[in-house]
């Protein structure tokens, strides 16, 4: 198989430059032409079909794309480099045609593996946003037996706030003069409540919902 054929998508000149310099500095691309706008590009291109564009827009700017395009050919991979990385937005795009969303200070490196990826099938996010968008589309944690989450009591959060210290539960019961017995109880309590399954995700979540800052 021959190299990639990448095309590129910017509004500013500069960012055209340095994708494209990118692009020629890896053998496993090839780089076939840019422009400003999707209708630009395909004039530019001549209705030859590049194996993947690289867009540095919004993300749902490959909707724009997808209609300049041929639909008789089978669409390229996109990988589209954004700095709107909110939830709706990256949904929206994954449910279209974009296979790789990155932001747009994401290594050379990575941005070279992101292409080769695409052109592969493969779908490609950057962790951070990969992470929103899974915090953001996740359900609300519930306990075990599916009752509203509760609210933790003033001596929870004391309690709470010693375990993201890394207290153990002897250094817990000497601070708050209080048996080991009461600190498990509590422990148990906070764990239901918040329907954590250990300490390390009890923090977690107590900073989540903003019971506790570390």
């Amino acid at each position: 198989m021959g190299p990639v054929r990448v095309a590129v998508v910017a509004e500013s000149p500069q960012t055209r430059i340095s994708l494209q310099a990118l692009v020629e500095a890896s053998p496993a691309l090839a780089f076939a032409g840019s422009a400003a706008d999707a209708d630009m590009l395909v004039d530019c291109l001549a209705g030859s079909m590049p194996d993947v564009v690289v867009i540095d827009a919004e993300p749902l700017a490959s909707d724009a794309l997808k209609a300049a395009f041929d639909l008789g050919h089978a669409p390229p991979a996109l990988v589209v480099l954004t700095d709107d990385a909110d939830t709706d937005s990256i949904f929206d795009a994954l449910t279209g045609d974009a296979t790789a969303i990155l932001l747009r200070d994401t290594m050379p490196g990575e941005i070279v593996a992101s292409i080769e990826a695409a052109a592969a099938g493969l779908c490609v996010l950057s962790p951070e946003i990969l992470a929103r968008l899974l915090d953001g589309r996740k359900p609300p944690r519930q306990t075990a037996s599916r009752v509203p989450f509760e609210t933790l009591t003033l001596r929870e959060i004391e309690v709470l706030a010693m375990l993201a210290e890394g207290l153990g539960n002897k250094e817990i019961a000497r601070q708050l003069d209080i048996s080991d017995n009461t600190v498990k109880f509590h422990l148990s309590s906070i764990f239901g409540k918040l329907g954590a399954t250990n300490r390390t995700e009890a923090v977690m979540l107590g900073m989540r919902h903003g019971f506790i800052m570390v």
